[in-house]
């Protein structure tokens, strides 16, 4: 006998081998292991290699689990990402500090060299307050006008490329190098932006496109609608990665 494909062992396959081949009796439980874990193998149902079961078609999705494969994001217990729900101003500062970490120290703990006013709407014992607290003195050197951070607010998309640029160029003076981002393509023209978000969006998009079109598509940057989670991670990868080729 030359081969077996998915043997059933039955009463009559087995009389079937030991009469009609020169299999043995003892060779028996041997195939029918090998016919066992066959059957499992080809019924065992196909197991996603996506760390979320919602990302398989989002244009973000190769930023999405690089932001994973960095831990600096996570998902929910359900095994899900949700990439279209809206980022906080604090989420997004606890997300930027993170992915500030893989590049250089962060100690949480360390205490400004100059006098700071604290925001005055994040108390010492928010979750948030020492990441919001470092970024202050790291990322903010001049603070707010109004004194306060609006932790609990849904970032815009402009408010996150603004906070990446300011991270980005204090990346490049821990690393010795000047706070000058150098263009990697060429600029978008955003129809919808003017004055200081022009500008930011002129030169981030300019930045490995870390400032882009909504969802991607078209010349719209829609600066005043709330960052999703899936941009928030695919604008902090594509800056860490800007950086890094920066810095070289």
């Amino acid at each position: 006998m030359k081969f077996l494909t998915k043997l059933k062992l039955t009463t009559f396959t087995i009389s079937a081998l030991v009469c009609c081949s020169s299999i043995s009796l003892a060779q028996i439980p041997q195939i029918h292991q090998i016919a066992q874990m066959e059957n499992t193998n080809n019924s065992a149902p196909q197991q996603s290699s996506l760390p979320f079961s919602d990302i398989e078609k989002n244009v973000y999705k190769s930023e999405i689990i690089r932001a994973w494969e960095l831990k600096i994001i996570a998902g929910f217990p359900d095994g899900t990402f949700a990439p279209n729900k809206p980022v906080t101003r604090e989420q997004a500062i606890s997300i930027i500090v993170d992915a500030i970490s893989t590049m250089t120290t962060v100690d949480l703990n360390a205490k400004p060299t100059r006098p700071v006013r604290l925001f005055t709407d994040v108390p010492s014992d928010r979750w948030s307050a020492q990441k919001i607290a470092w970024a202050q003195w790291n990322i903010f050197p001049t603070g707010t006008l109004t004194g306060k951070f609006r932790p609990t607010e849904n970032i815009t998309r402009s408010e996150l490329v603004d906070f990446l640029r300011k991270s980005a160029e204090m990346l490049k003076v821990k690393a010795g190098r000047s706070p000058a981002l150098t263009p990697t393509q060429q600029p978008i023209n955003f129809s919808d932006v003017s004055g200081y978000n022009q500008q930011l969006t002129l030169q981030m998009s300019a930045y490995c496109q870390i400032a882009s079109p909504l969802d991607e598509k078209g010349k719209k940057f829609a600066p005043n609608k709330p960052a999703h989670r899936d941009y928030t991670a695919a604008a902090i990868v594509r800056t860490l990665k800007c950086v890094e080729n920066d810095t070289k």
